[in-house]
């Protein structure tokens, strides 16, 4: 636990700094208008971030090249950032004056920057016909509300990872099945009988990591917050649900480093074959293949757990804008650019992710067919049971300004529960209340 506990101070002392610098930075900052008139006459460079998205280097510069084109008197000056250093140097970009045009964030951070009046908001800059492109539930994931009611859209979707279950078909035979359990009923029997009959796991859920069990709540129809904005999940519903995690736990059928491990871990297990399900997504089929092949033989693909949800876990990354873009204007239209449909499509078959634009989830590409079913084309099942879900994913997760202060709340009372120090409702109860302090 002392590596979780560095870690949360870590994250504890960069909000503090986000928390206290933001003010200074911002203060009297008013949100320049897209839509005023043009700096097109003359010569301008967009700085574009990405983050570590140089292996793809020859798919993204041939779409800068056609925009420059497009725009002969702007030129994009791409800067790739390691993914762990993405907040960090935004935030040190912002303080020093030097603000990128468009950088790419994931929303967790995106909604403090916006929380903060540090991001234009896309509902006022972005055309209502290119906005009503963006998959629904990708718009809403990259949206905020305001205590008024009025949401910002604090990015551009981009691209999307959505989870599905791969399965060993060995372990499951011989625990006498030939399918991964499609409900949270069909659990707890499938759990037992894979330790005691294949001695191995049937599961390794990731509940006490970045807030994942908020979001397990939310498929089961807990309602998380009211109209208000307040937290109120700590209901008997979600204390039975914890209650039921807390079982499987303690019963050891949930591997022991479940409430302290990262996904990471499951995929390790699921590598080493003592892991009958994983819920993970489809881009790790590659990984298995190279690290496990034997594995990979034996492996199938089904539908996010539970299948019986219109709540579907994904993962999303915003192209963002700030206020203090030098180009406003240019620094939305070229963000709509690299997210519509056609380059979003052309990522996706460069790069094992999703779109976030309607039309290029619903190609061809990625229809499920029988022949590949029968080649044994995993990845291609993998991805097009992923895009099927996504679109008929009816809600998403809302984030709040502060969801990493929420996610580090809810991980430490789950991981009480399952350690047996707090009673279900007891954990859920203090675990709203606390989340309640750093929403006021």
């Amino acid at each position: 636990m002392n590596g979780i506990s560095a870690k949360k101070r870590g994250l504890k002392q960069f909000l503090v700094a986000v928390a206290i610098i933001f003010p200074l930075v911002f203060t009297g900052c008013t949100k320049p208008n897209p839509a005023s008139e043009s700096t097109s006459d003359h010569p301008i460079t967009l700085e574009f971030w990405t983050l570590q998205l140089d292996t793809f280097k020859s798919t993204l510069e041939p779409m800068f090249l056609e925009y420059e084109r497009a725009h002969p008197n702007v030129r994009i000056r791409w800067v790739d950032v390691p993914f762990s250093e993405g907040p960090k140097r935004t935030l040190t970009a912002m303080m020093s004056g030097q603000t990128p045009d468009v950088i790419n964030l994931n929303p967790d951070f995106s909604a403090i920057l916006a929380n903060r009046n540090a991001l234009m908001d896309m509902n006022q800059a972005l055309p209502a016909r290119v906005k009503a492109t963006y998959l629904p539930v990708a718009w809403q994931a990259a949206s905020l509300n305001q205590p008024d009611g009025k949401p910002i859209a604090f990015g551009l979707p981009w691209y999307v990872t959505s989870s599905v279950t791969l399965y060993n078909k060995t372990i499951l035979h011989k625990a006498g099945y030939q399918t991964p359990p499609e409900t949270f009923a069909q659990l707890p029997a499938f759990a037992e009988a894979v330790r005691n009959q294949a001695h191995a796991y049937g599961l390794m859920p990731v509940i006490a990591e970045h807030g994942n069990f908020l979001k397990e709540l939310q498929k089961i129809g807990v309602q998380l917050y009211d109209p208000q904005g307040h937290a109120v999940f700590a209901t008997p519903a979600a204390a039975d649900y914890l209650a039921h995690y807390v079982q499987l736990y303690q019963r050891g059928w949930i591997p022991a480093e479940a409430i302290t491990e990262s996904h990471q871990a499951a995929v390790g297990r699921f590598q080493a074959g003592t892991l009958a399900t994983l819920q993970i997504g489809p881009n790790f089929l590659k990984i298995v293949k190279e690290n496990a092949p034997e594995i990979y033989k034996n492996t199938g693909v089904a539908p996010q757990f539970p299948e019986d949800v219109g709540v579907k876990d994904f993962a999303l990354m915003l192209l963002v804008m700030p206020v203090k873009s030098a180009h406003p204007k240019e620094a939305v239209d070229f963000a709509a650019f690299m997210t519509n449909a056609q380059n979003q499509l052309a990522l996706a078959q460069a790069a094992p992710v999703l779109p976030s634009i309607t039309q290029a989830l619903a190609d061809p590409y990625f229809a499920i067919t029988s022949a590949g079913e029968k080649n044994g084309d995993l990845m291609a099942l993998g991805r097009s049971i992923s895009a099927g879900q996504l679109l008929k994913a009816t809600a998403a997760y809302q984030i709040k300004p502060n969801q990493n202060a929420i996610n580090e709340i809810m991980d430490h009372y789950v991981q009480l529960a399952m350690l047996g120090k707090r009673q279900p409702q007891e954990a859920l109860t203090q675990a709203q209340r606390e989340i309640n302090a750093t929403l006021e």
